[in-house]
């Protein structure tokens, strides 16, 4: 996994050009709904552009992907090791890999089988860990092998 996989997933990508700001410009009138000037000094309209948080979760599904057919303990090593565990964000990053694979997993018969989020039993579909081997696998129907889709408890 990529040493900077934290700033992949939540740094926001740049938009729009940057100098645009520091360009003087002409300050807009602000108009009510009569169409007369309105008094800006006294009221407070917030501010124009609000920043939201993004999180793309892309390159870690990526990763969990490529990494089918290896043991989970080096998986889960291998990304713990890219993320630092003074930050928040890696914390978030790990509880991601733990929301798409499904790692306590038992045989009934031939299916692989897991608690869902209401501790019921259900069939795996998509990326978990062998009860037997302890290796990454993947299942999932055919047609949606190229989807990835996060184990859902």
């Amino acid at each position: 996994m990529r040493h900077d996989i934290d700033k992949v997933v939540f740094e926001r990508a740049k938009s729009n050009r940057t100098w645009i700001s520091k360009v003087p410009r002409a300050k807009q009138v602000l108009l009510d709904e009569s169409g007369e000037h309105l008094n800006d000094k006294g009221e407070s309209r917030g501010p124009a552009r609000r920043k939201w948080r993004n999180s793309h979760f892309n390159a870690v599904e990526r990763f969990l992907v490529r990494s089918v057919g290896r043991p989970w303990s080096k998986v889960y090593a291998e990304a713990s090791r890219a993320l630092d565990v003074r930050s928040g964000l890696p914390a978030e990053i790990r509880d991601h890999i733990e929301s798409c694979v499904a790692t306590r997993c038992w045989l009934d018969g031939r299916r692989v089988m897991a608690h869902d989020r209401g501790g019921s039993p259900v069939e795996v579909h998509g990326l978990y860990v062998h009860p037997k081997t302890a290796i990454l696998m993947r299942s999932g129907k055919r047609g949606q092998e190229d989807a990835v889709k996060p184990f859902r408890f």
